[in-house]
Order: C-alpha cells, then sequence, then structure tokens
C-alpha cells in the first residue's frame, strides 16, 4: 500500500507534464508583437527588391498582409503570407478581398520555420534579430541563388548586408542570396603548348570571396571579386614573356559548374574567349 501512495502522485504528475506540453506544443503563440510597417516603407523594400510580375513574395511573418497584398497590387507579383496567429491570417484574407488581388496572394496559418519556402525569390521580414539568425539557414537551403531578401529593422548578425536603407527614420537591409563558391575549381586555357588546365582556389564568406587563379603555371591573386548571387566575376593580371596580360572573368554558377567567358588583354591570346570551371572540392 505504502508503495503506491509513493508512486502514484509521481504518475499523476507526468501525465500532467506530458498534458502540458503537449497543449503548449498545439497553442504556440507568435514569437513577434504585431506591429505594421509604414505602407511607404513596404513600396520602398519593394522597389529596393525589385519585385516585378515574375517573382513570388514570401512575407513570413505577414501580420495584417500588407507586404503581400502590396507585391501583388503594385508590382503584379504573386505573394503568400505565413503568420501563426490566425487572427492575423483571418484579417489579411479580408485585406486582399478588399484590394482585389485574392487571385494572387495566398495566406498560410502555420509556422514560418515549418513552411516550404522553395518558390519564393523575393522573402520579407520584420522579426527580430534572434529570430532573422535562427531562420538564416532555413534561408540558405531552400531559396535560389540570386534570391533577394528585405528585413526590416533587424539584420542577420555577421551576415553583411548587400545594401542597408535609411527610410523613415529606421533602417532596412536588402541581401541577394549567394551561390556557394568556395572550393577548388579547375578549368582549360590555351597556351603555345596547346590546352593547359589551370586551378581556381576561392574562399567564401557569405558574397565576399578571396582566392587565387594558377594560369599558365603562374599563381596569382585575384581581384575586383564579386559574387552577387549566381553572377560570380574576378580579374587577374599577369607577365607573360614580358608583355602584360589582363583577364576579366564573369560566369554564371550551377551546381559545381561555372559559365561565361573570360576577356583577355594583352599578350598572344587577346580577346573574348568561352570558359567554363568545374569544381573538384568543395
Amino acid at each position: 500500500m505504502r508503495k503506491i501512495q509513493r508512486t502514484a502522485p509521481i504518475l499523476i504528475f507526468s501525465m500532467v507534464l506530458c498534458f502540458s506540453i503537449t497543449g503548449y506544443s498545439q497553442t504556440r503563440v507568435p514569437d513577434v508583437h504585431f506591429e505594421p510597417t509604414p505602407e511607404a516603407t513596404v513600396i520602398t523594400m519593394l522597389q529596393k527588391a525589385g519585385v516585378n510580375q515574375n517573382d513570388v513574395v514570401y512575407d513570413l511573418g505577414c501580420g495584417d498582409g500588407r507586404f503581400v497584398i502590396l507585391a501583388a497590387k503594385k508590382f503584379g507579383a504573386r505573394g503568400v503570407g505565413v503568420d501563426i496567429d490566425p487572427v492575423r491570417i483571418k484579417e489579411s484574407k479580408e485585406n486582399a478581398r478588399k484590394a482585389n488581388v485574392t487571385d494572387r496572394t495566398t495566406f498560410i496559418e502555420g509556422d514560418l520555420f515549418n513552411v516550404d519556402i522553395r518558390e519564393a525569390t523575393v522573402v520579407t521580414l520584420y522579426l527580430l534579430n534572434e529570430l532573422n539568425q535562427q531562420l538564416r539557414p532555413k534561408l540558405f537551403q531552400e531559396l535560389k541563388p540570386g534570391s533577394r531578401i528585405v528585413s526590416y529593422t533587424f539584420d542577420m548578425a555577421d551576415w553583411e548586408p548587400d545594401e542597408m536603407v535609411q527610410v523613415g527614420g529606421r533602417f532596412f537591409y536588402y541581401w541577394v542570396l549567394p551561390a556557394t563558391v568556395g572550393g577548388t575549381w579547375y578549368f582549360r586555357s590555351v597556351s603555345f603548348r596547346g590546352e593547359l588546365q589551370d586551378q581556381l582556389i576561392l574562399n567564401q564568406e557569405f558574397q565576399e570571396i578571396r582566392g587565387k587563379v594558377t594560369v599558365h603555371g603562374q599563381e596569382i591573386r585575384i581581384r575586383d571579386q564579386r559574387l552577387k548571387g549566381d553572377q560570380l566575376s574576378f580579374s587577374a593580371r599577369y607577365n607573360f614573356e614580358g608583355q602584360n596580360v589582363s583577364m576579366k572573368f564573369n560566369g554564371r554558377v550551377t551546381g559545381d559548374t561555372i559559365d561565361g567567358t573570360v576577356e583577355i588583354q594583352g599578350g598572344p591570346w587577346a580577346g573574348t574567349k568561352p570558359w567554363k570551371a568545374q569544381r573538384v572540392k568543395q
């Protein structure tokens, strides 16, 4: 009898605890208190992101739906708003109806961390710094290189924005999601000895890159490097048999391949040539 009296309270407590945890997960409250972004600021942010009729704009934490609605109404885009608060989703749908954009807008009641955003070409945010940082891996995993991200007031910690814009006494931040280019790449070039296999080594931290290229046996540090979305460019200069040679590389990154051109000035191979590099190590 004593044994039963000792274990019963523990059993009851465990049942209550399980019920409480389950109940909490099913009734999760919003992470952010809703504060609407001024409409003029919304339009400026969408303009900075270059939103047009070919875009799919996702607003994560959509509130009353104004980013999605204005993207559809002013820019002809298709928009998807996500919010965990059913009251906000209902309000967003009603606002979309009043704006006559229900055919180009969708509103999802759910956790923004669990919603599939792979079709998005533009993502808009007005969350908190810590939520932006938690969201960052999802953005890199699901969005395509070249997707644009705008965040009102809050940044992405050590991921520096491509631009920071002040509007109405506050800032918003703009990023273009960079392709992954870090690693060792091989490409072919022409010499008096026929085709050579040259090497490009890139180190990457978000959209910032540095590296070196080996051309005709000479190792050269790259300069004027730029990575914007899936577009990569850099230049290299070297001396070939007393002649100064300048090479300007431009290419589009698709997975482990870069396709583009190299513009050569000076030396015996001057001109614009096709350029293709293949990554062999990341």
